[in-house]
């Protein structure tokens, strides 16, 4: 697989990638290298079957670095920690590194907030000016939706 690049990604997940970096204040790049830092810091499901299968098979190896995950370790920047987390969740799943890291990143922008949308709204309105939207009426029906 070719390396992970944002506009590599499909348009709506680079979208939202993209749109977060722009909140968040940060290249698009240095957004992502931090939020798989985070995803490797945090436990996730597939952790229970990592744990099993090394203390079934202790001398079982990662995921191999395959070409993508190669490129996608020094286009991120990532630590040694994060990528060798993500790389034996990889292994757990039977799929290659790059493959991975590239469902976790669909995945997490499928993972909409309220200020997702909020953001979403406000491009909108910057495009059109002569969109007449009511923001605070937005954000609390987003929240009454969420049950916040």
């Amino acid at each position: 697989m070719a390396p992970i690049e944002i506009d590599d990604l499909p348009t709506r997940t680079a979208d939202v990638l993209r749109r977060r970096a722009r909140a968040a204040g940060l290249s698009p790049v240095e957004y992502v290298r931090r939020e798989l830092i985070a995803l490797a810091d945090r436990r996730v499901p597939i952790d229970a079957v990592v744990d099993f299968l090394e203390s079934e098979r202790p001398n079982s190896a990662a995921a191999a670095a395959d070409p993508g995950a190669t490129a996608l370790i020094h286009t991120y920047d990532l630590p040694a920690e994060t990528w060798s987390v993500l790389g034996r969740r990889a292994a757990a799943t039977g799929v290659p590194l790059s493959d991975h890291v590239h469902a976790e990143l669909v995945a997490m922008a499928r993972r909409s907030t309220i200020d997702d949308v909020m953001h979403e709204f406000e491009e909108a309105q910057q495009h059109d000016p002569s969109l007449r939207i009511d923001m605070a009426a937005i954000r609390e029906s987003l929240r009454y939706v969420r049950g916040q």
